[in-house]
């Protein structure tokens, strides 16, 4: 085993991060495949397994991928780019919640292009520094 010289308490907590990111993806994945959240959830997985392959090398690392996979007994999805409808559907997601934000920006007069609303900046107008 290439683990043999980590320290033990590192790794453990390492596999028991990756059965919740693998447990979580396979649950987003099994709500709706072609999700924001089932990507969202891919995508934490492919960075905890890159952060274990620039701190462990490739041997020690799939080590600790083989444990997460034993243990929770699912698969790692592909760590690949959304594409097409996927990817549409994330890009869709984002410019729908700018729209939201911004609607909530003029509601609440902080946008400075709102309908007529005033913005007022407390920094620059002194109101919290005298």
């Amino acid at each position: 085993m290439h683990l043999a010289l980590q320290n033990a308490e590192t790794i453990n907590r390492l596999v028991e991060q990756g059965e919740l990111l693998l447990n979580s993806f396979h649950d987003e994945h099994q709500k709706d495949p072609g999700g924001v959240e089932t990507e969202f959830a891919r995508g934490g997985l492919v960075g905890w397994r890159s952060t274990l392959h620039t701190l462990y090398r490739d041997c020690a690392a799939e080590d600790i991928v083989t444990r997460v996979i034993t243990r929770t007994r699912l698969a790692i999805p592909d760590g690949g780019v959304p594409s097409g409808a996927t990817h549409e559907a994330i890009l869709h997601e984002v410019e729908r919640l700018r729209d939201v934000s911004e609607r909530l920006a003029m509601l609440a007069g902080q946008h400075p292009h709102g309908s007529g609303a005033i913005y007022e900046d407390p920094v620059a107008d002194n109101h919290y520094f005298g």
